[in-house]
């Protein structure tokens, strides 16, 4: 009479068929993505957008006259399309068609952008996106999920489009941090508060930017104390700070 498999044997086949399935995935070519750039809810094209692929290390393109752009990605990366004037767009590639791309212009409301807030919605929206594959149910699956449906659970461990989403659910976790020290330790307030030349205040800035814990808990006093003190020490070692560009 045969034995019934053990469940340990089950679980090592359902791992070696995930294990599969994700170096199946991560075997994925890259190829060239088309499309053009719009203003949004106009037939207008866009030129000189910048275009990236956030989820490889390559160079950025640009959109031509015509609104045009090509740039290398594969299935399950993100895009983002950048311009002034213009928030920023976030795309999901997800089939190999040429990509029409919409841009919201930046609306000023009394001399206040909204940019930023725009800008959350576009993130929010693509993370949509990822939960919408239905590739997974969660981007931190739980020990129990592993275990009460295996298969679905350890692809959200190993499966590329699980990693290709938390991937960039950090890079939207630091890009609203920024957003949110920006809404605090700006261009404005630095001017202000230190008379700094426009040649200077861009290095000033990414040298002595102070980290969100400490943005959350500052008063406006604190803010301001802390960015005097930072100005002066950087008028007096300015010649040896190694300003790190962010770009």
């Amino acid at each position: 009479m045969l034995n019934n498999p053990s469940p340990y044997n089950k679980l090592g086949a359902i791992i070696f068929f995930c294990f599969c399935l994700g170096f199946n995935a991560s075997a994925q070519k890259l190829f060239t993505v088309k499309g053009v750039v719009f203003k949004k809810n106009t037939p207008i094209t866009i030129s000189m957008a910048n275009v990236a692929n956030i989820s490889r290390k390559m160079p950025e393109t640009t959109s031509d006259e015509l609104g045009s752009f090509h740039i290398q990605a594969a299935l399950g990366d993100t895009l983002l399309f950048k311009k002034a004037d213009y928030t920023p767009q976030f795309i999901v590639v997800q089939n190999y068609m040429d990509q029409s791309v919409y841009m919201q212009p930046v609306i000023h409301l009394n001399e206040v952008d909204i940019k930023d807030i725009s800008k959350r919605q576009a993130l929010n929206n693509v993370m949509d996106d990822y939960k919408k594959k239905g590739q997974y149910y969660s981007l931190d699956p739980s020990v129990g999920s592993v275990l009460t449906s295996p298969i679905t659970g350890l692809y959200e461990l190993f499966g590329k489009g699980a990693s290709q989403a938390r991937k960039f659910r950090q890079y939207s976790k630091e890009e609203m941090e920024r957003i949110e020290i920006s809404k605090r330790y700006n261009r404005p307030l630095v001017k202000k508060t230190t008379n700094i030349p426009d040649t200077d205040i861009e290095d000033f800035m990414l040298a002595f930017t102070p980290n969100v814990e400490d943005i959350r808990i500052w008063s406006d006093y604190d803010i301001v104390t802390y960015i005097k003190k930072s100005y002066a020490y950087f008028v007096e070692n300015k010649s040896s700070l190694k300003i790190e560009k962010l770009y």
